[in-house]
C-alpha cells in the first residue's frame, strides 16, 4: 500500500471513530446498535475495563463502534444485524 493509500485508510478510520464517539456522547442509537452490542457481549474475544466493553481483535470500544453503520465486526459476527 502506498503512503497515500495508508493516509486514506487512516482518515477513514479516524472519521469512523469520530462518528461513533459523537453518537455515543449524544446518546444516539440506531436499529442495529443494541443487536451488535449483544453479539459482542457474548463473544469470547471481548474484554472489560472498568465497566466498558472492548474487542481484543480490533481493539475498539464496542459501544462507539456499534453505532457506525459502515463498521464491521472483524469476525463477521454483525452480518445478521445488517
Amino acid at each position: 500500500m502506498s503512503c497515500c493509500g495508508k493516509a486514506k485508510k487512516a482518515i477513514k478510520i479516524g472519521n469512523a471513530i469520530v462518528k461513533g464517539y459523537t453518537a455515543l456522547a449524544v446518546g444516539k442509537k440506531y436499529e442495529f446498535t443494541d443487536g451488535r452490542i449483544r453479539i459482542c457481549r457474548k463473544c469470547p474475544e471481548n474484554y472489560w475495563i472498568k465497566k466498558t466493553l472492548w474487542c481484543s481483535i480490533c481493539k475498539c470500544y464496542i459501544p462507539a463502534k456499534a453505532r457506525v453503520k459502515d463498521e464491521k465486526c472483524p469476525l463477521n459476527k454483525w452480518a445478521e444485524t445488517e
